[in-house]
Order: C-alpha cells, then sequence, then structure tokens
C-alpha cells in the first residue's frame, strides 16, 4: 500500500521485525558509528542519530517493542493491511496488475470498482504475510477506496527460495 508513514524503528536499523536482540545491537553499532557526525562531518546527521538511538532503546527493551509492535500492527490494520481474515474472499497475487513504474500490485476492487483499490509492495506483503499451512503465503488486504477485505495468496519468487537453500 501507498504509506505516507515515517521509517519504522526496524528500517532505522535496517532490520527485520524478528530480529534478535543480538542482531539490534550489532545493527546500532554499525548505523551509529556510520551516521556519527565526527564521521561523516554533517551536523545534520545529528536527527540521524536521534532516531538511531530512540529506535535502539525501544527496539532493546522487550516491554518496549512489545507496546511498539502492537503499535505497528494497529497502524497497518488502519491503513487496511493484517494477516488474518476467515470468511474473505481469495484472490491470487497472479490476478493483480504489476506496476513496474512505481513497483507495487495493482487490482480494481470488485466491489466499489475503485482504480488500484488494491495496491501493495513486495516489502509490503512480505512484511505482512503469514505463512499457509498448505505452503505459499497470504495476506489481508483493504480496498482503498471502501470497506471489502480480501486474501491475497502468494508464493514467494524462485530466486527467494533458492535463495533460503
Amino acid at each position: 500500500m501507498r504509506m505516507g508513514m515515517k521509517s519504522t524503528h526496524y528500517q532505522v536499523l535496517g532490520l527485520n521485525c524478528d530480529s534478535s536482540l543480538q542482531c539490534i545491537k550489532k545493527a546500532y553499532k554499525e548505523r551509529l558509528l556510520s551516521s556519527h557526525p565526527d564521521k561523516t562531518g554533517n551536523d545534520s546527521s545529528n536527527d540521524e542519530v536521534n532516531k538511531i538511538q530512540e529506535a535502539y532503546k525501544v527496539l532493546s527493551d522487550p516491554a518496549l517493542r512489545e507496546i511498539y509492535d502492537k503499535s505497528l500492527r494497529d497502524e497497518h490494520k488502519k491503513q487496511g493491511l493484517h494477516s488474518s481474515g476467515d470468511g474473505l474472499d481469495e484472490y491470487s497475487l497472479d490476478e493483480f496488475n504489476f506496476d513496474r513504474i512505481i513497483g507495487e500490485y495493482c487490482m480494481n476492487c470488485p466491489r466499489c470498482h475503485g482504480k488500484d483499490g488494491f495496491h501493495f509492495s513486495e516489502e509490503t506483503l512480505e512484511e505482512h504475510c503469514e505463512e499457509r499451512p498448505n505452503g505459499g503465503f497470504i495476506v489481508v488486504a483493504q480496498c482503498s477506496a471502501c470497506s471489502l477485505w480480501i486474501k491475497v495468496n502468494f508464493d514467494l519468487a524462485d530466486e527467494y527460495e533458492q535463495a533460503d537453500v
């Protein structure tokens, strides 16, 4: 989906949302060193350092991280993305058009016929999907023009599957 959100703490540190504490500490140190004003000679990097420190403070504390993760999930639900939804119509990602210019999958809404009522990037799919018991992945999305929710089924591209082997 097109999101007007600021970067998440995970994005600031270049992490996945399931990263371990050890990965968080490592990413924090690397980002802090590469962004520090003494290294860059740029005073505007103070804002970047503050974002890195705030991200680390939240993600390294299990209680704060749990609260933060819940707030992210709630925000994504408001934007029309979550990973559960029994009784909804199901569509395959193959039924969506891929717009190479904006890098998003798009489909007109079957209810309100809103142009590209459903649209999301590969990154958004990966962040919000859940594995299906029979293989592949699923995400639940809401039309940007009406209240319709659908399930979208998809598989990872072969290049991703082979990279994990």
